[in-house]
């Protein structure tokens, strides 16, 4: 182990200003390098999260990477799709990042609740041969950086910081089957009548009754509260 070398590129990272710059085009990470440089985006988040991935790992870890696999290879072409960029979280998470000046949030509060039907509903024989559906998605919008690592010529990861990311995590983490999405009040306040309410038939009547469930919460020591839904909406249905 060289630890002159570490010692000196510590201290090369420790001086050095961090430069950033703002950008909702996500090209832009191709300019950054290892060293400290980051951009800065305003954007909406939606963090998914394989509940109990631990608990398959008792069961055999090629099961719980073949669960990951499943869940990867759908929320990746889910962001395709929709425009958004993709990134590897964890072992048993992932980012969705919506920059703002190109989704605005009622759009990507739509595509969760669309994701969350496709999941449950469609994919639901080829998963449940694995496993029992189990994730949660978080969503709030904010201000994110990301920062480069690069590992060798042909591989490199982008890491994200914010403190809407850390939000985004929190609310997952308090959402359960068959409530697969939260939301912030932030994002539910920018929500119109329409993504708040549906119609049902009571009585023989139709009604518009609210969608989303208020949940308290405590974020960074403050009483918070979030929204959940069990709302199904399909990506073929074009309202």
């Amino acid at each position: 182990m060289d630890t002159k070398q570490i010692f000196e590129k510590t201290k090369e990272l420790s001086d050095v200003e961090f430069a950033y710059s703002s950008t909702s085009d996500f090209k832009f990470t191709d300019t950054l390098n290892d060293e400290c440089s980051a951009i800065v985006m305003e954007a909406t988040v939606i963090y998914f999260e394989i509940k109990y991935i631990q608990a398959l790992l008792k069961t055999g870890k090629r099961l719980a990477a073949r669960v990951y696999k499943l869940y990867y290879n759908t929320l990746k072409e889910v962001c395709k799709d929709t425009g958004g960029y993709f990134n590897c979280y964890s072992p048993s998470s992932f980012l969705l990042i919506y920059p703002k000046e190109k989704h605005d949030i009622t759009n990507v509060v739509d595509i969760a609740v669309k994701t969350a039907a496709l999941i449950s509903e469609n994919l639901k024989d080829n998963i449940e041969k694995h496993s029992h559906i189990n994730f949660s998605m978080g969503v709030d919008s904010g201000n994110i950086l990301g920062t480069k690592t690069i590992c060798n010529d042909k591989f490199t990861q982008m890491v994200w910081f914010g403190n809407t990311i850390e939000k985004a995590i929190t609310i997952s983490g308090l959402c359960q089957r068959p409530f697969y999405v939260g939301i912030s009040s932030h994002v539910f306040h920018h929500l119109d009548e329409q993504q708040r309410t549906t119609t049902k038939r009571i009585l023989g009547f139709k009604k518009q009754v609210e969608i989303w469930t208020r949940v308290s919460y405590q974020f960074e020591n403050v009483k918070k509260h979030l929204y959940q839904t069990n709302f199904h909406k399909s990506f073929d249905d074009n309202e």
